[in-house]
């Protein structure tokens, strides 16, 4: 079974005089995770501290290409943040910044983000049957391969 485990790549707190967990430190224990039978690293940013000025940020991509780059292909590394179109995750995969893609709080904005992404890329999704009726109608005759 893989074992996937989520990790905040930096506490977004260097400016502040105290101890706080930061890029370098994801960077080293990635390897150790790798060794250890962690298959899939979701690196994420920020968020544990009530005095982080953050926000998000195209760099939080940074944030996961860095790790990347130090764990080559020894485990599959996520990114996440500000990704707001099917072109801009599309560019992470295409530039080796990640393995995968995750959209978090914009798909709450956006519930068919995963339509839209489609489309920007001129993909199909697969979808059950049922779900594709509601867009393009019953029995339309294509099968459960809808065109975005």
């Amino acid at each position: 079974m893989p074992l996937f485990l989520r990790i905040s790549a930096s506490d977004c707190l260097e400016e502040f005089d105290e101890p706080s967990w930061k890029n370098e430190d994801t960077i080293r224990l990635a390897p150790i995770l790798a060794d250890h039978g962690v298959d899939f690293l979701d690196v994420s940013s920020g968020g544990n501290s009530l005095k982080q000025a953050f926000k998000a940020f195209e760099g939080q991509q940074l944030l996961s290409a860095e790790t990347k780059k130090a764990v080559g292909d020894k485990i599959l590394v996520g990114t996440v943040g500000g990704i707001k179109s099917g072109l801009q995750a599309e560019k992470y995969l295409q530039e080796d910044v990640a393995d995968a893609v995750f959209v978090g709080r914009y798909t709450q904005k956006e519930p068919g983000i995963v339509w839209k992404f489609a489309e920007e890329l001129g993909i199909r999704i697969h979808v059950a049957g049922q779900i594709g009726w509601g867009f393009y109608g019953r029995g339309s005759g294509v099968g459960s391969k809808w065109k975005a």
